[in-house]
Order: C-alpha cells, then structure tokens, then sequence
C-alpha cells in the first residue's frame, strides 16, 4: 500500500535516507558470507607520505628518543648551541670554527638516521606500528599504511605487501583501493612493480615523486642555490595554503614589504658566504654520511641527475650491495613508471594521477624555476607533462606534442598533458601545495572511487576536468577557466 506524504520536507528526507541507503553501505551493517564482506565498497589504504610513521632510537629503554620527526625540544636545543657560533661568525668571519660548531649540534638531531652501508636500519633505529584491528571500513574509514622512510622501497613494498593480505582478511573484501601521498607513491609504485595488479581495485597518486624531484636531484649532487625571488615567491605561492584568509593576507604584506625593501636581499646577502665557504664541509661530514645509505630518498632522484649523484654520494669505491638495491628501483621502477601505470591500466584496474602546480618549488636549489606543487616538480609528479617554468606560459604559437584526437593544453597555456604515460588519466590542480588536501580533493577522489567500475578519466565528469583551480577560501576544485 503506498503512502502519500503531504509534507514535503518528509518527502525529501525519506529520499535523502532512502539514498543513503542504497548508494553508500557500510561494513557495520554488512554480512559476512563465506567470509567474505558484502557492503560492496573495497576497504580503502592510505599509503602516506615521508614521515608517516616515529623513528625512534633505542625504543623501550629508559632513553628512548624520538628521531624522526624529532621533538620541538630538538629544535630548541640545536638553535641554542648555533646562536653563540652565530654571533662568532659575525664578528670574525671564521667559517671553519662555525662549521665546527654547526655540524656536530646538526649531527645530535638528525645523525642517528643514517643506515648502515647495505642500506639497511641500524637495529636501536625502529618504528613502533603496528597491524589495523578494527575490520569496520567504507565511505568515512580508510586504512592508513606507515612506514620507515628511510627504507628500501622494494623492502617496504615487501611489508605493504603484508599489509594489504591483513586488510583483505580482516575486512573479508578480495580488493583494496589505494590512495597514495607524496612518498607513499614510491612505496605504491614498488608494490605494483613487484605485486601486481590483482589485490587492487583502483589507485589514486597523489602528488607523488614518481619520477623524482629536483631538489633531491640537485642536493645529491650537492648543489645549493638560495635566491631572493625564489624565497619571495615561495611565501607568496605557498603561505595562502598554510594560513587562513587573515593571517595569510597579514603575512604576505609583510613578506611584500621585506622583499621590497631590500632588506630580504641583505639577509640572503649575509647567508651565501656562509653557505660558499661551510656546504663543502656540511656536504661531506653530514649529509653524505647520513644520507648516503638512505634508499628512501634515493628514490627522489630523477635519471638525469642519478648517476652523477651515485658519483658525488657514493664515491668511487661504492657498496656493491647498496648500489644493487637503489639502481634495482632506479631502473626497475622509476625509469618504468610508464611502463608499470600502462600496465595497471591494462589490467583493468582504474588510475588518478593528480599533480600540483603553481607552486615555488623549495628556494634551495638551481632547479628553483621549475613548475612544482612546492616539493615535487609537476612535470615528475605527473609523469612526462610538458610544463613552462614558473610564471611563464608554453608560447602564443605552442601545439600541441601528441595529437591524440583530444585537448590536453590547460587554459593558461601553461602544461602540455598530451606528453604524460597517463594523458587522459591525469588531473591537475593550480595552485596546489604538496599534498595540501581540503573538502573539495575528498569529494574529487570518492567520485572516482565511485566510479572506478567504469574507467573513468579526465573526460568522464565536466565537474573534474583535466584541469582544475583550487578555490582554498571555498574548499572546492572547479573547471580552470
């Protein structure tokens, strides 16, 4: 017997109920049937980024310390023991006695990351996480996978691996959907290469160094540049998505006015001396000791900075052992990122390539000009895109490299898509910092997992075309215009 609602507001709320019914199940109300879930939505994994899980020196001793990311009271410590050789520097223009000074105190904070010359943690280094439990899963809930960053990627691979076998048995679904951040793309990209498609339902990477990033190149073949329009525009392009509305308008005029008044150039004036005549030292006696063994970030550096920095890091007699394993992803994974997504895709599994733009990439090295999300270059980030440097368009008179029937040239005319391994399944956002993510990313990526039955891409949705503007103010992604 049908029942007529007089009320309209009671109309709209039983659709709205009946709705939510129907289009979004939840594991709490699901069956398990022969062990297996049927809510009908595959358990989500947030493969996260650097830093995602506490490294921790000698964990469960009475001095037990965290190490990465090390405590604010690390940061107090280390200024305080640099403000006295500082002041010394100042009067005396003695950059050794400074070096001095600088590199055992930098050392107390971050030494204690380096790994032994195979590549491997030293054993009082470790992590304390720990397998998921909870089996409940769906719309609100993802998994979050953590990890030693400063890892082999292949042995992380090993481990998310494991990961996602305990996610499927624990929730009783056959498929996960990943969702990669930052280095977390690295780890998915390792996973895929050595595990294959059939556990995945559908991946997302977002800002990720699939191909590198050029401040790891530059800095692993230790090359330092500081500028003063590339700290100028870094605050400019990237302070309005750290700060609210006020704050950020109060913050960029006083950065205009630093900046304009010369005094940003004094300062920077007074810091290159000390960078000329000190990074030799902080080269060779710190970053290269800690960082030489660290595959993680080996991982970061693009092919055409690679074998240089194999020379400049790892010296002429290298760790044969060390070196296997960073040129096995090097070669292996990112020199065939194309070759791993085209086969993702292939496989029927859908892909979201989503890359940040206009963004001042970090003011630390030569490569400061080029497109980037801040930390990741766009044209890294979204594997191949032909992308103008920062501020600058492609020409009045650019085509278009591979005509594949579509348009891939952004309305700016600032990035070229049609070059990407993923032409039609890569999205980009202006302006966006890394991995800086609000209300209207999550709406972009539950539409694609929605609809990751069917192949959806760049075309699929005029709500999410291939490029997007980043309304920060509205939390929402819209059409570039």
């Amino acid at each position: 017997m049908k029942r007529i609602f007089k009320s309209s507001v009671s109309i709209l709320l039983t659709l709205i109920l009946a709705f939510s019914v129907v289009i979004i199940p939840s594991a709490e109300t699901a069956e398990i049937v022969d062990g297996k879930c049927t809510c009908g939505e595959e358990p989500e994994i947030y493969v996260a980024a650097l830093g995602s899980a506490t490294l921790y020196l000698n964990a469960g001793a009475e001095d037990e310390k965290v190490i990465f990311r090390p405590e604010t009271s690390a940061y107090i410590e280390l200024i305080a023991k640099l403000i006295g050789p500082l002041f010394s520097l100042v009067l005396t223009k003695d950059y050794d006695a400074f070096a001095d000074k600088l590199i055992p105190a930098v050392n107390g904070v971050f030494g204690a990351l380096a790994n032994d010359e195979e590549g491997n943690s030293t054993p009082e280094v470790t992590t304390k996480e720990e397998l998921p439990t909870d089996p409940t899963h769906g719309l609100e809930g993802n998994y979050y996978f953590g990890y030693d960053f400063r890892a082999d990627p292949l042995v992380t691979a090993d481990k998310f691996n494991e990961y996602v076998n305990h996610v499927l048995e624990l929730t009783g679904h056959d498929q996960v959907r990943l969702r990669a951040s930052s280095m977390g793309g690295v780890v998915t990209m390792s996973y895929l290469y050595k595990y294959g498609t059939e556990k995945v339902k559908s991946v997302i990477l977002q800002c990720c160094p699939i191909q590198g990033t050029a401040v790891a190149g530059d800095l692993f073949n230790g090359r330092i540049m500081i500028t003063e329009d590339s700290v100028y525009r870094y605050a400019q392009t990237a302070l309005p998505s750290l700060l609210d509305g006020v704050t950020a308008k109060f913050v960029l005029g006083l950065v205009d006015v630093v900046y304009k008044s010369g005094f940003l150039g004094s300062v920077l004036d007074m810091v290159q001396p000390i960078l000329d005549n000190c990074a030799p030292r902080v080269f060779d006696e710190l970053l290269v000791p800690v960082f030489k063994s660290n595959c993680g970030i080996w991982s970061f550096v693009p092919d055409e900075y690679y074998e240089s920095a194999k020379e400049f890091m790892l010296g002429e007699n290298p760790n044969a052992v060390l070196e296997a394993r960073i040129d096995e992803y090097h070669y292996n994974v990112q020199s065939k990122a194309g070759e791993i997504l085209n086969g993702v895709l292939d496989s029927g599994v859908p892909v979201m390539i989503v890359a940040g733009t206009a963004i001042q990439r970090t003011p630390l090295v030569p490569t400061w000009q080029n497109d980037s999300d801040g930390t990741v270059d766009t044209k890294y980030a979204s594997v191949g895109g032909t992308i103008a440097e920062l501020g600058t368009t492609l020409g009045e008179n650019y085509v278009q490299a591979v005509d594949d029937g579509h348009n891939h040239i952004s309305p700016d005319n600032r990035i070229d898509a049609s070059t990407c391994v993923l032409p039609d399944n890569t999205w980009f956002v202006t302006p966006m910092l890394h991995s800086t993510t609000h209300d209207g990313h999550g709406e972009l990526y539950r539409w694609f997992f929605d609809n990751d039955d069917t192949g959806v891409n760049v075309f699929s949705n005029p709500d999410y075309p291939q490029f997007l503007e980043n309304d920060i103010a509205g939390q929402k992604l819209v059409p570039q215009k």
